[in-house]
């Protein structure tokens, strides 16, 4: 099964005691108002600025990451500044809009059908996305 599979059937049921990326229980305390919040490791954990992308949209803001994806995200994904060929502002709508070279060097397809994603097959880059 490829990723974007797999992504597709997290997507579809991710309840918020599993993670959304690898669908193992999070460990997360706060989808129970039972259990003690302070004590959860999510409280106190830091974060990769980018670990959103990688979560379904469906699932965003429902199901925690577990700490194991977390930790494997964060190497593999260090946060590097953009330069000035990473990205452009679109002149009809005012927007930032990300080039290739500025997704290959993120390293992975964020799933949003970014206008110049390396990653979509068989697509060229689309204009007005």
């Amino acid at each position: 099964m490829h990723l974007q599979e797999m992504l597709a059937l997290l997507d579809q049921s991710c309840p918020p005691e599993r993670c959304p990326l690898c669908g193992e229980l999070n460990g997360c305390q706060r989808p129970s108002p039972s259990l003690d919040h302070e004590s959860c490791w999510c409280e106190g954990a830091e974060f990769p600025a980018d670990l959103r992308d990688h979560v379904p949209r469906a699932a965003r803001d429902r199901a925690c990451v577990c700490r194991r994806c977390v930790e494997a995200i964060r190497p593999a994904h260090p946060l590097q500044p953009s330069g000035p060929d990473d990205f452009y502002l679109d002149a009809s709508t005012g927007q930032m809009v990300f080039t290739a070279q500025y997704h290959q060097k993120r390293g992975y397809c964020c799933g949003n059908d970014c206008r110049h994603c390396p990653w979509l097959e068989g697509e060229p880059d689309r204009e007005g996305s």
